[in-house]
């Protein structure tokens, strides 16, 4: 039976980034959209690495990041924004990818079933996992000043919800091998930016690459990989990042949350799985989840 309101306890370490970890960002390099990233993400068998799909935000499939047992695998989980919008002809695209359960990671208070396109197909298996209750990225809640304290603090609290995290988990593990996972939020940036680090930390991706899947839900690679690499390395931006458009703020007050919300997780715990371990993740959904995305 599931427990209502179980907090993991505990404090987190924040610090400094960690050493570089790796030289390829996106699967190929290729660019993201923030709108859809099918058109630009890098292409294998000639098939792109996200599905085809015009009417939702921040479509990602996480397959092709380096792993040291191998690739992540495509059509095992895809990231998306909110689905309210989706076309029939997107939901066939999303059919066709191998889509065969949705995780909706909004609060009760948002009504995820009645404004989940999902969630009345009967080819899904759909369930919702409240992971925070409000989209943080909402211009009602986003604060004017201090939005780097705002994000981390908001993104600790998500990964201090242990019930949440089991559940999350327990779905991923009963996926079976020839079905893909969709997870999504509101925006598909903030929740489910959160849910794709545990996911690409979990397969043990370069801390680099894991940084720059969050980052591309703000901008293609082109613009981000340089940002990511020069952070990365040196723990800080270079000078020519530290000038110019809303853009390049955006990016990195949102690089270096993720930056540190992942090394206090680290920092903490040692790794995503001993992370998770924490939460009482069970090893069975543990194994089963890093078997469905990394190819063995």
């Amino acid at each position: 039976m599931r427990r209502r309101g179980e907090q993991r306890s505990g404090g987190w370490r924040t610090g400094q980034p960690g050493d570089r970890q790796g030289d390829s960002l996106s699967p190929d390099a290729h660019s993201h959209s923030n709108v859809s990233a099918a058109s630009n993400r890098p292409h294998t068998a000639a098939r792109p690495l996200s599905p085809d799909v015009h009417s939702c935000a921040n479509v990602r499939d996480l397959g092709g990041y380096n792993t040291p047992s191998g690739l992540t695998l495509p059509h095992r989980f895809v990231r998306c924004g909110g689905t309210a919008s989706i076309t029939k002809t997107d939901l066939k695209a999303f059919e066709d990818w191998g889509v065969r359960r949705v995780l909706d990671l909004r609060s009760v208070g948002e009504s995820p079933r009645i404004t989940c396109r999902f969630s009345k197909q009967p080819w899904v298996m759909w369930e919702n996992v409240g992971l925070y209750d409000v989209d943080i990225s909402s211009p009602t809640m986003m604060p004017a000043t201090s939005t780097n304290n705002y994000l981390v603090s908001s993104y600790l609290h998500m990964l201090a919800t242990a019930e949440a995290i089991r559940n999350i988990f327990a779905f991923f593990a009963e996926a079976h091998e020839d079905e893909c996972v969709l997870f999504h939020c509101a925006a598909g940036m903030d929740r489910t930016g959160m849910v794709a680090m545990l996911l690409l930390g979990l397969a043990d991706v370069p801390r680099e690459q894991i940084i720059a899947d969050y980052c591309y839900s703000y901008g293609p690679a082109v613009e981000v990989d340089p940002v990511v690499e020069a952070y990365c390395a040196t723990g800080g931006f270079a000078s020519s990042h530290r000038k110019g458009d809303f853009f390049r703020y955006l990016l990195r007050t949102r690089l270096e949350a993720i930056a540190n919300v992942y090394d206090a997780l680290v920092q903490t715990h040692g790794s995503v799985r001993a992370y998770l371990q924490s939460c009482d993740v069970s090893s069975e959904h543990i194994d089963a989840t890093f078997a469905h995305l990394v190819e063995e």
